[in-house]
């Protein structure tokens, strides 16, 4: 009820309120009892509720090295550092790093009723990882580089992930000239900014047992990088077309110009006649095998393009005389009926084609018969489909059909240039002039015109011939296989024997074909 009442100090009336009683009870007591109720409550939502609605414990769960995926009950959460909830009762932790034994734990997770929400219940899981076998996670993490190596340059939106040096620090300590020498083989794809200095902070990783350098190892480090640089111009020029304006001071350096120049750019002296030089390719006989004309390549010594001073022995070889014609390709699938277009989505699934398999161009430009869009899985299977069918003395004496090597297409094409015996191996209006120290791509009219660029057996990596030993360069591997010669499409003149290019396996393209060979090595140099 209101009522009103004057003050002695004022004329104003002022409102007073009475509250009434309740079934009998006063309002003194009956606020008591609604205060306390809402404090009740309000602590039992602090205090209480959140033990009983999240039952369980908070996980912080580390591991060395860090990284690893965590899982719980087969359910992935995080990765190593982490703190994750997990419910009440027994549970396994699993953590996996790749290159790394598997740690499994089961643990009984409890839980805390009072306060949970102000303290709650932690408990702790730490997981020792133990490498597969020395240098596995540097493995791995060098050819998961290679793979991002194509994907470009980082940007602001952009980062590629430190693979390589993530992989130096699980690694560590381990055997450094086997580290070196996984490190050499990745330096091949060092084709980007962001890969170069993952493949420095590997390389001080790798020196330093994963820890920081001291100013002792980091000189030794440094020292090493610069051992290898000068061993390997092609680097050496590769690194100063990536670092463009920042590299002139290594341009102009006397270093530069005696060590590298001299030996990228030699001076050639005398020319040799054809018969005189060493690196010129020679041709023999032909070998025809199942209809396909193979032209032989008389030993020799291929000497790379524009000097490099790298030169690779060669064995005597056969190469088909032209890519493989839609004849060839379809006596192929009548016995590999697997093959054929029809089950494209069957192969595709096993990631073994594209869904431009077979598809070929209608332009009129096209070099028909020649068979197009193959993968380069399916262009090997031909060639063990034609190593049937080679002669039981070849066979037995260890010849096989299979893709060219890199080196043995670049070879046959500078003699196909000066002699005429291949078809379709480079651009129309291209030939190759060559000389005693390698090639030079003048304008004219090429041999047979165009056909289409080629697969190669090679793992494609962007820089050639640095100094890594075979089992470190197939370890680091390549998401890319190299295909050579370019196609009709392309302007004359763009493309020479030493144009380099790289796809991944699996795709199929309706510019792209192949040439067998037939050699006595298992692959290709």
């Amino acid at each position: 009820m209101f009522n009103k009442r004057r003050t002695a100090d004022s004329h104003e009336d002022e409102d007073t309120v009475k509250l009434p009683a309740l079934c009998g009870v006063k309002p003194g007591k009956y606020l008591t009892v609604l205060y306390a109720a809402v404090l009740t409550g309000i602590a039992f939502f602090i205090l209480i509720f959140p033990g009983i609605v999240k039952r369980g414990s908070f996980i912080t769960f580390t591991s060395e090295p860090s990284g690893a995926a965590v899982r719980v009950d087969d359910v992935f959460f995080d990765a190593t550092p982490c703190t994750i909830f997990v419910a009440e009762g027994r549970r396994r932790f699993d953590a996996a790093l790749p290159g790394f034994t598997e740690f499994s734990v089961e643990k009984d997770v409890k839980a805390v009723l009072f306060a949970f929400g102000i303290l709650p219940r932690r408990q702790t899981v730490h997981a020792t990882l133990k490498e597969e076998s020395p240098l596995r996670a540097l493995a791995l993490g060098a050819e998961e580089a290679a793979a991002w190596s194509f994907t470009g340059e980082s940007g602001i939106t952009y980062q590629t992930p430190l693979s390589l040096s993530e992989g130096a620090y699980r690694s560590a300590p381990a055997d450094g000239a086997a580290a070196d020498e996984l490190l050499k083989a990745a330096a091949r794809f060092a084709s980007t900014r962001s890969f170069l200095k993952d493949l420095l902070r590997a390389k001080f990783l790798a020196d330093n047992a994963g820890r920081a350098p001291s100013p002792l190892t980091a000189v030794r480090s440094a020292a090493n990088i610069l051992e290898f640089i000068g061993a390997n111009p092609a680097f050496t020029v590769e690194l100063a077309e990536l670092l463009g304006e920042e590299a002139k001071p290594l341009l102009e350096s006397a270093w530069y110009k005696k060590n590298v120049l001299n030996a990228v750019f030699p001076s050639e002296g005398d020319a040799l006649s054809e018969s005189q030089n060493p690196y010129q390719a020679r041709f023999g006989g032909d070998l025809t095998v199942n209809g396909v004309r193979f032209v032989e390549v008389e030993p020799g010594i291929f000497k790379a393009a524009a000097g490099f001073s790298h030169e690779t022995p060669l064995e005597r070889y056969y190469i088909a005389e032209d890519e493989v014609s839609d004849g060839e390709w379809a006596a192929f699938l009548a016995e590999n009926p697997e093959w054929r277009a029809e089950n494209t989505a069957l192969l595709a699934e096993k990631n073994l084609v594209n869904a431009q398999y077979l598809v070929r161009t209608y332009d009129e430009a096209y070099p028909a018969p020649t068979v197009s869009g193959v993968s380069w899985f399916a262009a090997n299977a031909y060639c063990e489909w034609l190593s049937a069918k080679l002669p039981p003395s070849m066979a037995a004496a260890g010849w096989k059909v299979r893709l060219p090597g890199e080196t043995e297409w670049e070879y046959a094409a500078k003699g196909a240039a000066a002699f005429g015996r291949l078809k379709k191996m480079f651009l129309k209006r291209t030939v190759v002039k060559l000389d005693s120290g390698g090639a030079e791509v003048v304008s004219g009219e090429g041999p047979d015109g165009a056909g289409l660029w080629e697969w190669c057996a090679d793992s494609f990596a962007p820089i050639r011939f640095l100094d890594a030993g075979p089992d470190s360069v197939t370890a680091v591997g390549s998401p890319k296989r190299g295909v050579r010669g370019g196609c009709w499409v392309n302007p004359a003149g763009t493309v020479a024997p030493e144009t380099r290019a790289g796809l991944e396996p699996a795709s199929c393209s309706p510019f792209v074909s192949f040439r067998p060979v037939i050699a006595r090595s298992q692959s290709a140099p």
